[in-house]
């Protein structure tokens, strides 16, 4: 291939160049016009041919660039080896593992005399210790730390002169890097000078330096062929002129924060040429620091490095490109030699599933308890269960099941009408599902069931499923056990009526018995203080002690009777219900207001009914009067020719449904057993105003139909 090309637009622009003169070679080769199959497989050859050649050539391009990156790799290498400081590299135990050129002209040795020796072997008996202690800082803190010490005699140009120790950790070598300079020969340093500056400006590497407030104070001629930037137009400007906003503020916090920590700093950056332009640097800094340790100097050496980050992108995505072309043209030809096969394969494979699935169906509906029909869209059975022929009791033969549903007799009430109207509603699709329970007459007896009907969606004609199952056993297990609540509620009323009995008894017998002897003996007592009033004043006071302990002793026995039963019932409901709102107002100084919509009412009621009325109007109040904190209560009774109706609401705190449904909540499981034991109905709600709690109950008169809930 001798035509040029552009490998940097990507695999897009390599595929649409590569049509292109697979185009201009089509025009010297007349295919015949009548197979376009083959013209097609022509083209794609073509076109796959000329790809892997401009894939070539640009893989060789991207070595070449490769080869340019180990070359620039290399001079960084020379440039340590000829470094114009003295470089070293220790091991923990202080052993010399690496030094350039200008450490060997230090301590005067060669490369390999140096190697593997103790660096402490050149440095002043009296310096030893303090060099001991310098290395085993920077092995244990990792921070950069300065040491000044003099060289052993016959070192460093045999006067055993002084030199500055720099020396910081290099985690991923587990060795420290010292800058050792010589401290004692200014001719020395200024050649060193001088070499310096001629290497600086023969590299092709940036280098840039700073004074410690970040000001450029010098670049070199490389700097200016990178950047576009005369040394005239950087010297004395920030080196942040150059990023233009391409990183933010943490990226160089994190920068700072590195140098200071770690006395260097290396990464990538992404700057802006003068021009304009960006391009991807590779930025090692190091700071310079002055006799006293403090930073005097920032030293940035940087490459351009863009041509190589754009090659190796173009070369990531080229190799991706080509292993999917890869990948996808090899499972294009195993699907097309393997389409006609795969096709009996699962032909073969889905005819075997669906006998399986039909064989597996019936075997599983026929193991069953519950009794299954499948029914096609005219009503008639497709397949029944075992359970359901030995249940209905016919052989297995062509039925009709809407007919039986509807013929049969030993449906009873009319079940069997009514499950077929459900399942022609199933059928016609106007209910998705039917459910019905029935009674069905059989030869051991009535049975009782549940019919559910579904649709079956899937491919094919309609199909219908019928499911009965057995609930003989429930609905006698239901029946006995509402017989069972209604001997429970008979019991709890003929215990409330024993209880009210009894509380009547015991409250006439304190009455007739221990308050008759109470008033004796009161009036004995008083004739008694009258008698010592003048002549026995002692005697006087511990009577009339005595009298008022008897006067409280009546107190108690008339509120314990009133607690047994108030003797205000004896006058009616509306007498007792007064009394019992008053003493409420006396104990709670809550208001109370009692509305009594007919006083008819009280004529109709019988006295069973009074009592439980009573009690539920005692224990409401007291439920207000221990956890409402309600300021108002109202009372309201009312009737009609069916019902007696008592609303109790307050304005308190309430009372939520969790508390409701607590086990404890004896009172108010208390009342709506007392109401539903005569056959009336209660309920808990919250008042018009939205705040409070609200009791209301309605109970049947004698004679009167069930009101309505």
């Amino acid at each position: 291939m001798s035509e040029p090309f552009d490998a940097g637009g990507g695999p897009a622009k390599l595929r649409e160049q590569a049509e292109q003169l697979a185009a201009q070679q089509r025009q010297s080769v007349a295919p015949p016009q009548s197979n376009e199959e083959v013209m097609r497989q022509l083209h794609e050859l073509q076109v796959s041919q000329i790809e892997l050649e401009m894939q070539s050539a640009a893989l060789a391009e991207l070595e070449q660039l490769k080869n340019e990156f180990e070359s620039s790799r290399d001079r960084y290498a020379q440039l340590y080896e000829q470094a114009p400081v003295s470089y070293f590299s220790l091991a923990r135990e202080g052993v010399i593992t690496r030094v350039n050129v200008a450490a060997c002209g230090l301590l005067q040795r060669d490369k390999n005399q140096l190697l593997g020796r103790r660096f402490e072997q050149f440095v002043a008996p009296q310096a030893q210790g303090g060099f001991r202690r310098f290395l085993d800082a920077v092995f244990t803190s990792g921070a950069r730390q300065v040491l000044e010490a003099q060289l052993f005699e016959g070192e460093a140009g045999g006067m055993g002169g002084m030199v500055r120790i720099e020396a910081n950790f290099d985690a991923a070598s587990a060795t420290a890097r010292m800058l050792v300079t010589d401290l004692g020969d200014e001719h020395a340093r200024e050649s060193a000078l001088r070499r310096a500056f001629v290497i600086l400006n023969s590299i092709r590497e940036g280098v840039l330096v700073t004074d410690s407030a970040n000001r450029i104070i010098s670049v070199n001629p490389a700097f200016t062929a990178i950047t576009g930037y005369q040394a005239e137009e950087a010297i004395g400007r920030d080196p942040s002129f150059l990023g233009g906003g391409t990183h933010l503020p943490h990226f160089y916090a994190a920068m700072w924060r590195s140098l200071h920590q770690d006395g260097s700093w290396y990464g990538e950056l992404v700057n802006r040429r003068k021009n304009g332009e960006r391009f991807v640097e590779s930025l090692s800094i190091t700071p310079m620091r002055s006799q006293d340790g403090s930073i005097s100097h920032f030293v940035g050496v940087f490459s351009d490095i863009t041509e190589r980050k754009l090659a190796e992108a173009d070369l990531r995505e080229l190799h991706r490109e080509l292993d999917q072309r890869v990948i996808d043209r090899t499972a294009e030809l195993l699907r097309a030699n393997q389409h006609l096969q795969l096709e009996v394969q699962q032909r073969e494979r889905a005819q075997e599933a669906l006998r399986d699935a039909e064989r597996f169906f019936h075997a599983t509906i026929d193991s069953l308890t519950d009794r299954v029909l499948v029914l096609d869209q005219a009503g008639s059975v497709v397949h029944a269960n075992q359970a359901c022929l030995a249940f209905v009791g016919h052989t297995p033969r062509p039925l009709q099941y809407l007919e039986f549903c509807e013929t049969d007799p030993r449906w009873q009430r009319s079940a069997g009408r009514e499950l077929s109207a459900g399942i022609r509603a199933v059928i016609a699709g106007t209910a998705d599902t039917f459910a019905l329970e029935y009674e069905f007459a059989t030869r051991s007896g009535p049975r009782w069931s549940q019919a559910r009907i579904s649709r079956f969606l899937g491919e094919g004609p309609l199909r219908v499923v019928v499911a009965h199952t057995d609930i003989t056993e429930r609905k006698l297990m239901d029946s006995a056990l509402r017989q069972s609540h209604a001997q429970l509620r008979q019991l709890a009323l003929h215990l409330e009526t024993a209880k009210e009995d009894e509380r009547k008894r015991i409250s006439r017998d304190i009455h007739d018995e221990l308050g008759q002897n109470l008033l004796a003996l009161r009036i004995d007592i008083s004739m008694l203080s009258a008698r010592t009033e003048g002549s026995h004043p002692r005697l006087h006071r511990r009577v009339g002690a005595v009298l008022s302990n008897v006067d409280t002793t009546i107190k108690s026995v008339r509120g314990i009777m009133n607690e047994l039963r108030p003797m205000a019932l004896d006058l009616g409901l509306q007498a007792a219900i007064e009394w019992q709102v008053g003493d409420f107002r006396k104990r709670s100084g809550v208001a109370c207001r009692l509305l009594i919509r007919d006083e008819a009412l009280f004529a109709a009621i019988g006295s069973q009914v009074e009592i439980v009325l009573f009690r539920i109007v005692q224990e409401a109040l007291s439920n207000v009067m221990r956890h409402a904190q309600a300021s108002q209560v109202e009372i309201e009774l009312s009737s009609d020719a069916c019902a007696v109706y008592v609303v109790i609401s307050d304005n308190g705190i309430g009372i939520t449904p969790q508390q409701q449904r607590k086990k404890q909540c004896f009172g108010l499981i208390g009342i709506a057993e007392r109401v539903t034991a005569l056959g009336g109905h209660f309920e808990v709600g919250m008042p018009a105003s939205g705040a409070g709690c609200r009791l209301s109950l309605q109970i049947p008169l004698p004679g009167a139909g069930r009101p309505a809930a």
